[in-house]
């Protein structure tokens, strides 16, 4: 990737959205380009954390795993998406552990360049601060969708988001960005269980689904269903 590759991924984050050009130059000085294969991990949960990670090519899973080692999955980070941002800020550890899921093409920015940058630059410290504060909203969602005990609202209230995200709301729907097993990962559950979810939600009428391809019917009425109103 030349310099003016990475400007463009940088800039086309939602961490950095309304960043100026002079901002967008600094950081793309710093930031060091990497091509990790399939597998590699970037990082485990609790190491001091060193820098902050972003998607350029391919896809990284952000998980957490118990004593057996099952493995339960917090994000999924396509290109575009920047991982490690609140540990870099607060100066703790990982609270995670992150690996490529393919052959991937990353930009990681260092612990101290950064701190430089957002100190003498302040729009990017500006920046990320709302960055984080959407991506907080998000968590909270999905925290709400994994205490409900019935798996076909989880999953209701996944595709509502999903819908919203992808500007489902016009009819024409939306393609599912997960398979079932990583929706099983996030919502605390198994494979078969999100396949009856979601073959509930079609009998009930609530979406049309062919393959990954997904149309909500109903928005409003199955957000009351998921919290049972």
């Amino acid at each position: 990737m030349n310099r003016s590759e990475v400007v463009a991924v940088l800039a086309g984050l939602s961490l950095f959205r309304g960043v100026p050009a002079d901002s967008l130059e600094a950081l793309a000085g710093e930031v060091q380009i990497r091509r990790t294969p399939r597998l590699k991990p970037l990082f485990r949960k609790g190491e001091p954390c060193d820098g902050m990670w972003v998607v350029a090519r391919g896809q990284v899973r952000i998980f957490r795993a118990n004593r057996e080692g099952r493995e339960q999955v917090i994000h999924m980070r396509a290109p575009g998406d920047s991982l490690a941002e609140v540990p870099l800020l607060d100066g703790g550890p990982y609270p995670a552990h992150a690996r490529a899921e393919e052959d991937s093409v990353l930009l990681f920015l260092p612990r101290y360049a950064f701190e430089r940058l957002y100190r003498s630059h302040p729009d990017i410290a500006e920046a990320v601060i709302r960055e984080l504060g959407r991506r907080l909203r998000r968590m909270v969602g999905l925290l709400e969708r994994i205490s409900l005990r019935d798996v076909p609202s989880r999953v209701g209230l996944t595709l509502i988001e999903l819908s919203q995200r992808g500007g489902g709301d016009s009819g024409t729907g939306f393609t599912l960005p997960h398979t079932q097993m990583e929706l099983a990962e996030q919502l605390a559950t198994t494979r078969e269980s999100v396949a009856r979810a979601l073959r509930t939600l079609r009998e009930e009428g609530w979406i049309e689904q062919e393959g990954a391809h997904v149309r909500i019917l109903d928005a409003e009425g199955l957000e009351a269903r998921c919290h049972g109103l």
